[in-house]
């Protein structure tokens, strides 16, 4: 029993030392935050609490397999700490867990290619990204993960769902999912290797230009400044269609670069407003000049740095914004490294809009409904098809030929005439060809519509 006593009694200090450096780890979301305040000593004692349960856990439970692991079952105190917070987004990740989410914010992973949330509870699908074995599947925003392969997703988390259905590509992996309170048969899809492309863009007509941004990464404010120079240098646009619809976001910083390229200067973008601290306010400083009518569209599955985007643009008046309603995701976590390698994400924080109205759980209201319409599985089939066939126009490659061309030639005028003529004339394969529109996505021919009239009133203006 002493030898018992001495190893839970060093359990107890592992345990306070870890909430200990929990409280003392910096934020760094603002570099002039400062440390979080000291652990008052009365913790201590109640500290012990959970040592003794551990001790007695450790020493009385049935299976003693089940409880020697002393790594797994802090884990488990600090998942029930963090459960209480009654918070789907404040979470412990382990070590393979942060360094999985590292590697979806450098852009790149392994998987399926969905993205999921929590809704009530319930593992759903915020979206599936596109040209991916999800997409392909006919995986939707809004379906419920019942189970993977034969586990059930009930009280499971996001990172551990993830978990699962990662692997080598090549493997496959079934899903369950309720749809319209309907539970569909199982869904058996095959693993590859996920890259996220961060802007996709191109042009609907000679002046009207079109950028979806599927997510936030490091890059993508200077992805989409890059496409829309690159679709300018084509042909001067006339009006931008930006889409955000199944965006789940990102990162804050790139909603800011989003935005302040296409307010302008001295615009308010977001306001981060924490516990005890005075709201931090985000403004653009962009010297660049982008006059051009702005259509954004959004709907359900448009979430955290994607309701950023969409609430600056309609607050300063910039934009139209098309579609429904947002999912309302507008919380700020601190992700909160560890020594082990492992790190602590934690609400600290909410986003309100340039007009000071909270996102988190409201969403952003957009300035004309259209809904999605609902589609026939062979209407499915067709939008899907459309869908691929622009994402398969070997973007890379023609990004890469467009950015030699251009820095071949951009002084030569004729070049660029004859750039411009043989992009209109579909003769040179180019993301910047028209891009194919469902005629299943009413969303998208609306946006068309009201950003032909913005032309229009603005050329009678002048």
């Amino acid at each position: 029993m002493i030898r018992i006593f001495n190893s839970m009694a060093r359990l107890g200090y592992l345990l306070g030392g870890i909430l200990l450096l929990f409280s003392l780890i910096p934020v760094a979301l603002k570099s002039e935050w400062s440390w979080a305040a000291k652990v008052e000593l009365q913790y201590f004692s109640e500290l012990k609490h959970i040592s003794d349960i551990l001790r007695l856990v450790q020493a009385r439970f049935v299976d003693k397999e089940t409880v020697s692991n002393q790594e797994k079952l802090i884990e488990g105190s600090i998942e029930g700490i963090l459960k209480k917070l009654d918070d789907p987004f404040s979470r412990y990740m382990p070590a393979e867990v942060h360094s999985s989410m590292q590697e979806e914010t450098q852009g790149e992973f392994g998987g399926l290619g969905i993205l999921l949330g929590i809704r009530d509870e319930i593992l759903t699908v915020i979206s599936p990204m596109e040209s991916t074995p999800a997409f392909r599947a006919g995986i939707r925003s809004q379906d419920q993960l019942i189970k993977i392969n034969d586990t059930s997703t009930e009280g499971m988390s996001v990172e551990a769902a993830v978990k699962l259905l990662r692997g080598k590509p090549g493997t496959s992996v079934a899903i369950t999912i309720r749809r319209d309170q309907e539970i569909l048969a199982p869904i058996q899809i095959t693993r590859d290797f996920i890259k996220v492309p961060s802007v996709k863009a191109g042009k609907l007509s000679t002046g009207i230009g079109y950028a979806r941004i599927a997510s936030f990464s490091a890059s993508t404010g200077a992805d989409l400044d890059l496409e829309i120079d690159k679709m300018e240098a084509v042909a001067p646009l006339t009006g931008l269609v930006l889409d955000l619809r199944g965006n789940p976001g990102g990162l804050l910083s790139a909603a800011v670069e989003v935005a302040q390229d296409l307010l302008g200067n001295g615009k308010t973008i977001v306001s981060i407003r924490g516990r005890d601290t005075e709201d931090t306010v985000f403004n653009s400083q962009s010297q660049k000049i982008r006059e051009w009518p702005l259509v954004v569209l959004i709907d359900g599955g448009s979430a955290s740095a994607s309701e950023i985007v969409a609430g600056a643009i309609k607050d300063n008046k910039r934009g139209v914004l098309i579609g429904t309603k947002s999912y309302g995701k507008g919380s700020v976590q601190t992700v909160m490294p560890l020594p082990n390698g492992a790190a602590l994400a934690l609400t600290t924080a909410y986003y309100y809009t340039p007009a000071g109205v909270k996102i988190h759980k409201i969403g952003i209201t957009p300035d004309i409904e259209v809904a999605f319409p609902k589609l026939s599985e062979s209407q499915l089939q067709e939008y899907r098809e459309t869908m691929e066939k622009s994402v398969n126009q070997t973007h890379q490659k023609t990004r890469e030929k467009q950015e030699a061309y251009l820095d071949s030639q951009a002084s030569s005028e004729a070049s660029t005439n004859a750039l411009t003529s043989a992009a209109s004339t579909g003769s040179v394969s180019s993301t910047y060809e028209f891009l194919p529109i469902s005629e299943h996505d009413t969303q998208l021919a609306r946006a068309l519509d009201v950003i032909t009239a913005l032309q229009i009133l603005r050329e009678k203006k002048r």
